[in-house]
């Protein structure tokens, strides 16, 4: 297996914690950074294991989840190439990962030392602020997210979840799913057959086609409305 590539200053230029960062400051974050692989199914860390990095996603696939008493598992984020995370541990008082971490597919990661980056927010007001931006556009998403899954029925979770899939990959004529049927499902709090059936409902209505993951929108209009609840199939 070939050697993984060590950080350099453009991909930490992608980081929106770490992109406003001086030279100096850049060198050093880079200098202890660390390149992990890990594997399909493999776990990068448990809930509770204390959190001595952040991490940004090279490639690959993961996903962060949460475990009931029961077993049962609930993803709450689908993790993809350029999305970095974790970085909210930073302000725990006792630094540890709230949420398990594994890989859908084989995945290089880059890991920043945590107690470098909670000394570099103390030094630069601009960095700490920077985050704050970040957290609080997650924060947004997630009570969005919240919000479709408490008061929504399956039909509109997933028209939400399609729209905003569209919007988030720059509005493409086309555009793929980010992950498998059953980690969507998941991610929704519906069953996987619940999501194939909906989504055969959406194209025999004329309202989207679908090849493999692949998704065009025939009707956006309609697909908005369905999703405001305003147009039940």
């Amino acid at each position: 297996m070939d050697k993984p590539a060590p950080p350099d200053t453009r991909e930490l230029r992608q980081f929106p914690l770490l992109g406003g960062l001086g030279r100096s400051q850049a060198e050093r974050v880079i200098s202890l950074a660390r390149v992990v692989r890990v594997g399909r199914g493999e776990q990068l860390f448990r809930q509770g294991d204390p959190a001595r990095r952040i991490w940004m996603c090279r490639s690959g696939q993961l996903k962060l989840f949460r475990l009931s008493r029961a077993g049962q598992q609930k993803i709450i984020a689908i993790v993809n190439p350029g999305r970095s995370f974790a970085e909210a541990t930073l302000f725990m008082p006792k630094r540890v990962y709230p949420v398990h971490c594994a890989a859908l597919k084989p995945s290089e990661l880059v890991g920043y030392d945590a107690d470098d980056l909670v000394k570099t927010l103390h030094s630069d007001p601009a960095a700490c602020f920077g985050l704050l931006g970040t957290l609080s556009r997650r924060i947004h998403d997630k009570v969005n997210q919240i919000e479709s899954l408490a008061l929504h029925n399956a039909q509109l979770r997933i028209a939400h979840y399609l729209l905003d899939q569209h919007q988030r990959q720059g509005a493409p004529a086309s555009f793929r799913l980010e992950a498998s049927k059953k980690h969507i499902a998941d991610l929704l709090g519906i069953q996987p057959e619940t999501l194939s059936r909906c989504l055969t409902a959406l194209q025999q209505h004329g309202v989207v086609k679908m090849d493999a993951r692949h998704v065009s929108l025939v009707d956006s209009d309609r697909l908005l409305n369905i999703a405001r609840g305003a147009d039940p199939l």
